[in-house]
């Protein structure tokens, strides 16, 4: 889609702090996070929400929000994660780009704390990504496990 920001990103053509690319799938981090750390997946191909996205698709983004979800708890020692898809304007889904959030939890306060936005900075982007870096293969790991290494 022309003027999908997530397909812009996807091209190279707008900015975001990358995570993961690969196998049809991109991760990076939202610009107004929740937390640290908050992470959106996105396949390559544009679907606009998962009523539409293929099921091979769809389990490919959930499978990398698994692995990611290990990293976060195993890995890095956060205390939780929330796991989100938005499917529709009613339930809150802003850009029509099928994208699983995935935000780790640094503190307690649950759902009521989802509505706490920021801007994201450079420093706390680049904070993040030095992290969770030493861990990607993770990813590959469970789409290859999933999915096939030849994928």
């Amino acid at each position: 889609m022309e003027n999908c920001i997530f397909c812009r990103i996807i091209r190279g053509e707008a900015p975001a702090y990358f995570i993961y690319r690969g196998r049809g799938v991109s991760v990076f981090l939202d610009i107004f996070p929740v937390e640290k750390g908050h992470m959106l997946i996105v396949p390559d191909e544009h679907y606009e929400s998962l009523h539409d996205t293929p099921p091979r698709i769809a389990a490919k983004l959930f499978t990398v929000a698994a692995a990611l979800v290990r990293i976060l708890r195993n890995e890095l020692g956060f205390p939780g994660v929330n796991v989100i898809t938005n499917s529709g304007r009613p339930a809150g889904q802003e850009v029509f780009h099928i994208h699983v959030h995935v935000i780790p939890r640094w503190h307690g306060g649950g759902w009521r704390r989802l509505v706490s936005r920021h801007r994201l900075t450079d420093e706390e982007a680049n904070e993040f990504i030095d992290m969770i870096k030493p861990y990607i293969h993770i990813i590959d790991e469970y789409l290859g496990e999933v999915f096939g290494e030849g994928m």
